[in-house]
This record gives C-alpha cells, sequence and structure tokens, in this order.
C-alpha cells in the first residue's frame, strides 16, 4: 500500500513539474506567436510597390481615367464607383502645358514634380497622392489640380519618395513620419525658386499620405490645407482594416509595435490629430464620404471635433451617399466650387 502510495505522490509531482513546464513553453511561445503575427500583418499592411502602375503613361497633358478596375473590392457599391470614373470626360481638364522638376526632400530623397504656372502672380497648392500603387500621375490629382489651375491658381504636383519617378529608398511606407520631409521640400523648392511667401503656398491631400501632408502643414507656415478621405489617426486605421478583413481587432497592438520596428519610427513622435489643435487661423478643409467603406470617416470627424475644441478655422463636408474619394467624380461641379472658394478665400 506504501508502495502505491509513493507511486501516486511520484506521478503526481511529474505530472506537476510536466504542466509547470507546459505553461512556461505556452508563456513563451506566445509572445513570439504575438508579434509574429502583428510582423506578418504590418509586412503586408506596409510594403509599397514602387512606379504608377497603370497610370504610368498620364502627364499633364495628356491623362486618362483608364483603370483595370480591379482595385474596386466586390462591395456593393463598386459598381457605381467604376461607373462614376470609368464614364468621366477628361477632355476639358486636360493641362496646356508644365515643367517637370527635380527637387529634394529635407533630407536629401531626390523627387520628381510637375509644376504648372498659369499666373506669376497666383497662390500655389501642392498636390500629394494617396497610397500604395500610385503618384502624381492618379487621374484624381491630376483631376482636382486642373480645377485650380483652370481657375487661376498654380499647382506643383509631387511624388513622394518610393511613389511615381521619384527615388526608391526602400520597399516601405514610413507611416507618414519621413513622407513629411518630401513634403516640405516641395514646399522649400517654391520658395527658393520662385520667391512665394509661405502663406501663398497651400497643400492638397488624398487618403493615405493625409498623415504626411498634416504633418508637413504643422512644420511650415502654409497658408491652407485640404484633406480628401483622410488618414488621421494610425492606429484606428489598423483596427477598422482587421476588423473589415475579419480579423480580431486586437491584432492591431503588435501590428503597429512590429510596423514601427520594421520601417524605424515612432508613432509617437509626430502625431498628426495633435495638429488640429495647433493650426490656429490657418483655413483647414476636410472632405469625407458618408459612406466610405475603405477609410472610416472617423477619421476626418475626430480632426474637426479636436480642431472645433481648439477654435481653430476648421470645415468638414460631409458628402452625403458618397464612398471613398468619389466626391471628386460624382460631384464635380460642387468639388470645383468649393475647392476653388476654399484656396481662392485662404491663399
Amino acid at each position: 500500500m506504501s508502495k502505491l502510495i509513493e507511486r501516486l505522490k511520484d506521478f503526481g509531482e511529474r505530472r506537476r513539474r510536466l504542466l509547470i513546464g507546459f505553461g512556461v513553453a505556452i508563456l513563451l511561445i506566445l509572445p513570439t506567436i504575438w508579434f509574429g503575427l502583428g510582423h506578418v500583418i504590418a509586412k503586408q499592411a506596409l510594403t509599397v510597390p514602387h512606379g504608377c502602375g497603370l497610370w504610368e503613361s498620364n502627364t499633364p497633358t495628356n491623362w486618362t481615367v483608364e483603370d483595370d478596375w480591379e482595385s474596386f473590392e466586390p462591395w456593393p457599391d463598386s459598381e457605381e464607383r467604376i461607373s462614376m470614373r470609368k464614364n468621366f470626360d477628361a477632355a476639358p481638364w486636360q493641362f496646356d502645358s508644365y515643367e517637370t522638376i527635380n527637387f529634394t526632400s529635407r533630407d536629401g530623397i531626390n523627387l520628381e514634380g510637375w509644376y504648372v504656372e498659369v499666373n506669376s502672380s497666383s497662390p500655389v497648392v501642392i498636390f500629394v497622392h494617396g497610397g500604395y500603387e500610385n503618384g502624381k500621375c492618379k487621374p484624381e490629382i491630376l483631376l482636382s489640380a486642373s480645377y485650380l489651375s483652370k481657375n487661376d491658381i498654380n499647382v506643383f504636383m509631387i511624388d513622394l519618395r518610393n511613389h511615381g519617378h521619384s527615388e526608391v529608398v526602400s520597399d516601405y511606407f514610413y507611416l507618414g513620419q519621413k513622407e513629411y520631409l518630401d513634403i516640405l521640400g516641395a514646399y522649400d523648392w517654391l520658395i527658393d525658386e520662385h520667391d512665394y511667401e509661405p502663406k501663398s503656398i497651400g497643400i492638397l491631400s488624398i487618403s493615405t499620405y493625409t498623415l504626411a501632408s498634416t504633418l508637413a502643414f504643422d512644420e511650415s507656415e502654409m497658408g491652407a490645407m485640404w484633406l480628401d478621405s483622410a488618414i488621421i489617426d494610425f492606429p484606428l486605421l489598423v483596427g477598422n482594416e482587421l476588423e473589415r478583413l475579419g480579423f480580431p481587432r486586437m491584432l492591431s497592438s503588435p501590428a503597429i509595435t512590429m510596423g514601427e520596428r520594421l520601417v524605424g519610427v515612432n508613432l509617437d513622435d509626430r502625431v498628426p490629430l495633435e495638429v488640429a489643435s495647433r493650426a490656429g487661423d490657418r483655413p483647414m478643409y476636410l472632405v469625407h464620404g458618408d459612406s466610405d467603406a475603405r477609410i472610416s470617416n472617423e477619421h476626418s470627424k475626430m480632426f474637426y471635433d479636436k480642431a472645433v475644441e481648439a477654435d481653430a478655422n476648421v470645415t468638414l463636408w460631409m458628402v452625403e451617399d458618397s464612398g471613398h474619394v468619389d466626391a471628386v467624380w460624382e460631384d464635380s461641379i460642387e468639388y470645383e466650387e468649393r475647392l476653388v472658394n476654399f484656396f481662392t478665400q485662404s491663399l
């Protein structure tokens, strides 16, 4: 009997040690899995295709809205969103001429832009494209720039690093934390080469790189800023994207941590949302579709609310029944009127 008891005790001890060992192994493995998933998500989200893709041949004097239309995910409104672009007549919005400009970012990256001067006495607006396979050759940049150019405002369309015809320095999107230096390089070029007063320079930005544009606005004396379908809070974007793709939102924490490590930035260094409180009386205009399924209009609302709290000069146009960067196409007359009036009165 005593031997049986001893055996049972020995078995119990071995079982206890096994469970402890198993528990320790789990504790060691879980962080690896956790941050491993974060790395995979971050790498997929932050990898940037170089060049301008389908729009590589677009120039200000000869551009089209041609697309393979596969980038429009199969949402309920995809057919309508494709149609408004596909059937848009770009012919009246071709530029008469332009100048290809080579300039550098404030950290020495070689960049390219298209400068169109229609009146040497007029203000100028820097145009910043969206993310991923994108650049100054993207139709919505050319169209919105043409709205201003046709109304006596000069424009400077630029390619950020790793995009369009600008220098490729990595395969990644820097969350706006480095790209803002490219925009400041364009701002410097306009002042140095054309003697623009800082307050006569405005900025228009679309989607992803509103992160960088907001930071550049904060670091300069630009006179006005227009943001279309803005991304203001990267953690919010990651959480929304994970949820949209069917993944648990809690994975946003390791994805953000590994994303910062992957590209070598710290999101706490420069926070776009805080710019809303520091803009002062410089005019800011936010455009966002109330049905944007790609980038939640929570971003624009957050920025607007923060700006209002600080008594900043801000306007929010929440476009009814509109999707991601759709207003420039489907509400083209009103978009042009609002855009021209904003920069004419602000610069």
